[in-house]
């Protein structure tokens, strides 16, 4: 079972691209899943997982990322007019390709008045949304998704790249108000992941900045005062998953560069549209004043993307106004490029809490095994304690993987 865990996980994950690496790196990475996905509920798990054909494996991936197969479960939603795809070409000078799926799947209970909104990450494209969704079941009910300008498939286009800073906040907000607009939502959840989580949280602090700093280019993609207090209002109402958020670019490029980090940097921002001053998620997250959210924030043991760096920071500043809303998820399942597996067993129960669609089988996985666990697949709310929980928890990950 585990070896077939394992293979559905590794082709998938080489047409995945999820930071921009080689498929070398891919590969690497792949090979070191070590924690399978158990107990699916999922028909498509269970075929794939009673079937050692790697072919269809690999044909299945594909054709979901590349050829925009959609499961039997799945619908096509509303799609943006003519019009609206004119003019997000004028304001953004690119069409978003919004996406709107709808989840008709029996065995899940869906919030149809509440999708997600799937924020993608760097060297990606809004396509690995429905990989998650088909295969690693961490997006459950109606799922929106979008393209960031720099999307690409593995090799992102630099000259647009600025990892969740105003140039991507723009587009995310337009759709956060096409959907309300189009869908007429009145909650949304939001699932952001590196690159995409780092937007999220910008932009959350650009809706709730008081200084008018932003005010022109919110009234120009049409976000008035009051779109602003209304979509926050959307959000308030829904819950936010952080999935290995980016923290601070800068730091991320010292952990990889080291010494060169200043170098990098100056030459990412002179090819791209990166402001190694602008904002960053880490500060953003102080910019959230008194707003009431529910986060879970994921992050994984020797994440060599974004670093382990600041993790206890952010969820204290995220933590500060909503303490018993704020929750964290331990996982050792591959690092940044990791199966989902501590994800897939707590996204269902957290937003069951929160009134989002579930798999209520990923719910009683959750509270028939949370106890056999010491902090993987553990709904946290560390408190003061959270940098001595993360620390303990890596630990015994870095003890364990010394035996193997």
């Amino acid at each position: 079972m585990k070896n077939r865990i394992f293979y559905l996980f590794r082709i998938p994950a080489l047409i995945l691209p999820l930071t921009g690496l080689s498929f070398g790196v891919f590969y690497y990475y792949i090979q070191r899943f070590q924690t399978p996905i158990t107990h699916k509920t999922n028909p498509l798990h269970t075929t794939l997982t009673t079937r050692n054909n790697l072919l269809s494996h690999l044909c299945d991936g594909i054709a979901i990322y590349f050829f925009n197969k959609y499961l039997p479960t799945w619908q096509h939603g509303i799609k943006p007019t003519l019009e609206q795809r004119k003019e997000q070409k004028r304001l953004f000078h690119y069409d978003l390709h919004i996406e709107h799926i709808i989840d008709t799947d029996t065995e899940s209970r869906i919030n149809h008045k509440r999708p997600t909104l799937y924020f993608h990450g760097w060297g990606d494209t809004k396509d690995s949304a429905k990989l998650l969704k088909g295969f690693a079941d961490v997006l459950p009910g109606n799922l929106i998704t979008f393209n960031f300008r720099d999307s690409g498939v593995i090799i992102p286009k630099l000259r647009h790249s600025n990892l969740g800073q105003l140039p991507d906040v723009l587009p995310a907000l337009y759709v956060i108000k096409w959907a309300k607009d189009s869908l007429g939502l009145d909650s949304v959840d939001l699932f952001g992941y590196s690159r995409g989580g780092a937007t999220i949280l910008n932009a959350i602090a650009i809706l709730n900045d008081k200084t008018g700093e932003y005010d022109d280019e919110l009234t120009r993609i049409g976000i008035d005062q009051q779109e602003r207090r209304a979509i926050l209002k959307m959000i308030q109402r829904g819950c936010i998953v952080l999935n290995c958020p980016l923290t601070d670019a800068n730091v991320s490029a010292a952990f990889r560069f080291k010494n060169f980090a200043p170098k990098a940097l100056q030459a990412f921002a002179k090819v791209g549209c990166y402001q190694p001053k602008g904002m960053q998620a880490l500060a953003s997250a102080q910019q959230l004043g008194k707003l009431k959210l529910k986060f879970l924030i994921h992050f994984q043991h020797h994440d060599t993307i974004v670093s382990n760096e600041n993790e206890a920071n952010l969820y204290h500043r995220l933590a500060y106004y909503n303490p018993r809303t704020t929750y964290i998820v331990l996982g050792n399942n591959g690092g940044h490029l990791h199966t989902h597996a501590a994800l897939a067993h707590t996204v269902h129960t957290f937003k069951k809490i929160f009134g989002g669609s579930y798999n209520p089988g990923y719910d009683s996985q959750y509270h028939a095994t949370k106890y056999e666990q010491i902090y993987e697949n553990l709904l946290l709310q560390p408190g003061k304690k959270a940098e001595q929980i993360i620390a303990d928890y890596y630990q015994l990950c870095k003890e364990k993987n010394q035996k193997q």
